[in-house]
């Protein structure tokens, strides 16, 4: 049989023609087929006739995974159902169940149900709802699992794929792109004769190839100037022409990186996706910068923006919405008592009242009538006076039982913490949300009552450090497992400043300890012992550290060209580059990164503090009184970035700028700071400085490479400066080359 190049048609023996391959309109509507048999030879023409709704459209838009694990009559859908009614006997029936098969179905009425449905998608090569159809496409087509459509790779036509033609098609590797990804370009051309294939770049330059089928090239670090339409052209040898485009759109960050240039890490919880400029999308049900934490009580939904219709102590599911009762009560909103006879959870319990008695739909109490009593209402109560007298004598040893049980646990301290004060908690989250939400974020309910300790276990003792408005006092706390030496800090007069930085701190050294929960390992942040709020005078309580602060120890040095003496003071900028390393971790600023700020434990480890009363404990010609309208707030001018002092903000960037300075502390053997020969600068003097380019001087007996890394810290751009990671990795190469290799001792590891 002649006429039909691509199969179509077979002849059986007894010479008739039969449909071996699917026919599709669009690709060939006629044929006209010679048969030869013997001499003799008979021509057939078949004509196609175009029919609505064939051949199927493949709609991407629509379009269902490929289960590779499912089975011919799974659906092509998974419905998960839940649903509650009230039997005839008053309790309340609760089910639910994920259904794959039709035959699973259950005919109900609820009074409540609740639907979900998710796409499964059929087997390779069925389709159907019951995914029990098979799929006639062919060379690697994909088949649609609604409809059985087929989707055609470059070069083939026909309803099933198997027609070739000729075309040209541009693809790229990988197939999602991102900024910053090396993508290759593939132009292929499919059953041409090639005489020529070129690739025309958005900026119109050209790459071209010549008897050649195909033709690669790359793009290396992929940025939004390479969008564009690229266009593949081939021309054949009879000097036909076919072309095709990509348009190239590269706006997205790779997965879970956001920001201008990529480079900031999202951080994403409970699947959450990444946007490039607006972080984390939460699910429903979620909230936070990065979906840590549930929607607030009362709330649920995308954003936590609608308000839960849940009643009578119900709690509401964050992510639906969805309301499980409590003891009682049943309905979608849980506003409906158990039937009479009924109580408890889904009503489930049957009452034992009797007599008329009224039975609680909540415990299954009964209020008795007259002259009824008992649990059950079902005992005669008399005249008598001898069950009153017993019951008084009973009634009295309870009472003075129960004040004996109050009295040890009040004295023991069990009582005191039973029942939190959580309005002192709530207006401090609520006024740490307005600064720092993701500090306010960041702590777990009852963050205040874990670390409350008692005021009468705390001995004070004498005064380490003092300022305007706070001071700290070397203590003792008696703990059950003994006495432990701590640094109290505490405020001294009632201002909403000191108060204000007291609770910021608190809160940051409870997040702190909230994220190392389990970590043994060395933290270069303070250690928190306890908090102090109950009494009139608060306190935070900290591990002591006898060696003090890192600006009292630097400038018991005399000289800074002593043997190896700067190598080894690099070791504690290593610490604080990894503290700074922890905060960044929480996207807590520190504010105030200065070596008075310091302390070196008696391990030698040195340790970032003083998260908020550092202004108060440490004032004097280092912090510079705020002039901007309604602040009043005093500040370190000269260890603060640039964009801080000029918008108030703090970032871990801006803390970067302060650690640079810190440097400078360290290299200078703890010199106070000089701009252009002068100590004393107001903000107007400072920000001009600043923004002329001026910087410190580099100190005396400074390492090049060591004052290179601080002037990157003062860089005015904050993105790019240096991360805390990067500053450890140079602190370290700086100190190998200081220090011979048998002076170096293993680091504290964050």
């Amino acid at each position: 049989m002649e006429g039909d190049p691509y199969g179509r048609f077979n002849v059986t023996k007894n010479c008739t023609i039969v449909v071996a391959n699917p026919l599709d309109w669009s690709a060939q509507s006629a044929y006209l087929l010679t048969i030869r048999s013997g001499v003799h030879n008979t021509r057939v023409k078949v004509e196609l006739s175009d029919v609505e709704g064939y051949p199927p459209v493949y709609n991407e838009t629509c379009e269902t995974p490929v289960n590779t694990e499912g089975q011919t009559g799974d659906l092509l859908h998974s419905v998960t159902t839940s649903w509650e009614l009230v039997t005839t006997i008053g309790d309340v029936f609760f089910s639910s169940g994920t259904h794959s098969k039709v035959g699973d179905a259950t005919k109900y009425s609820p009074w409540m149900a609740h639907t979900e449905n998710s796409d499964l998608g059929c087997p390779v090569g069925k389709y159907g709802f019951l995914c029990h159809k098979t799929c006639i496409c062919k060379n690697g087509a994909r088949c649609h699992g609604f409809n059985g459509a087929c989707k055609c790779p470059p070069g083939l036509k026909g309803v099933a794929c198997d027609i070739p033609k000729q075309d040209v098609s541009i693809t790229t590797t990988p197939r999602d792109i991102y900024i910053s990804a090396i993508v290759i370009f593939h132009c292929k051309a499919h059953h041409v004769d090639v005489r020529s294939i070129s690739v025309t770049f958005p900026n119109k330059s050209e790459k071209v190839s010549f008897g050649e089928n195909e033709i690669d090239f790359d793009v290396p670090n992929i940025q939004p100037t390479n969008s564009g339409p690229y266009t593949c052209q081939v021309r054949d040898t009879r000097g036909n022409t076919l072309n095709t485009t990509f348009v190239l759109n590269v706006t997205n960050c790779a997965p879970d990186t956001k920001g201008a240039r990529c480079d900031e890490v999202c951080g994403c919880l409970q699947g959450a996706s990444c946007d490039r400029w607006a972080g984390c999308v939460c699910p429903p049900g979620w909230t936070g910068t990065r979906c840590q934490t549930k929607c607030p009580h009362g709330t649920y939904g995308q954003d936590c923006e609608m308000d839960c219709s849940c009643q009578n102590g119900a709690s509401c599911s964050h992510s639906e919405g969805r309301c499980d009762c409590a003891d009682g009560w049943y309905g979608k909103d849980c506003s409906k008592p158990c039937k009479d006879g009924r109580f408890g959870w889904r009503c489930q319990q049957i009452c034992t009242c009797k007599n008329n008695a009224t039975c609680s739909n909540v415990d299954g109490s009964c209020a008795c009538v007259t002259p009824w009593m008992g649990p059950d209402c079902d005992q005669w109560q008399t005249s008598s006076n001898e069950p009153l007298l017993e019951s008084l004598v009973s009634l009295g040893s309870l009472v003075l039982l129960v004040a004996i049980v109050m009295a040890i646990l009040y004295e023991t301290g069990i009582l005191a913490c039973s029942a939190p004060d959580t309005g002192e908690e709530d207006k401090i989250l609520f006024e740490l949300k307005g600064m720092e939400q993701d500090l306010a974020q960041s702590l777990q309910p009852g963050w205040l009552r874990l670390w409350e300790k008692k005021i009468k276990h705390l001995t004070t003792g004498p005064l380490i450090g003092e300022g305007m408005f706070g001071l700290v006092r070397k203590g003792t706390l008696r703990t059950p497992e003994g006495e432990l030496a701590v640094a109290a800090k505490t405020v001294r007069v009632e201002d909403p400043q000191s108060f204000g930085d007291f609770y910021r701190e608190a809160a940051i050294l409870v997040a702190v300890h909230q994220q190392r929960d389990g970590d043994c390992r060395e933290s270069n942040i303070v250690r928190l012992v306890g908090l102090i709020t109950k009494s009139v005078e608060k306190y935070i309580l900290l591990e002591y550290a006898p060696k003090g602060d890192l600006l009292g120890f630097l400038r018991r040095f005399g000289n800074i060209n002593e043997k190896d003496l700067l190598g080894n003071l690099l070791g504690y900028a290593v610490h604080i580059a990894r503290a700074l390393q922890e905060l960044e971790r929480l996207r807590i600023a520190h504010r105030d990164v200065a070596a008075r700020n310091v302390l070196i434990t008696a391990d030698d480890v040195a340790k970032l503090a003083d998260f908020g009363l550092a202004r108060d404990v440490y004032v004097n010609t280092q912090y510079v009184r705020c002039n901007r309208p309604g602040v009043d707030e005093l500040l370190p001018l000269k260890w603060m970035a640039l964009e801080s002092i000029e918008t108030g903000k703090y970032t871990c960037q801006s803390d970067v700028w302060s650690f640079g300075v810190l440097l400078w502390e360290i290299a200078t053997l703890g010199k106070d700071p000089c701009y252009d020969g002068r100590m004393q600068l107001s903000f107007l003097q400072m920000v001009g400085i600043l923004r002329q380019g001026i910087r410190m001087e580099k100190p005396p007996g400074c390492p090049e490479d060591l004052f290179r890394l601080m002037r990157s810290c003062w860089r005015d751009v904050p993105d790019t400066r240096p991360t805390p990671e990067e500053i450890e990795e140079r602190l370290l190469q700086l100190r190998r080359a200081l220090l011979p290799h048998d002076v170096i001792v293993m680091e504290t590891v964050v």
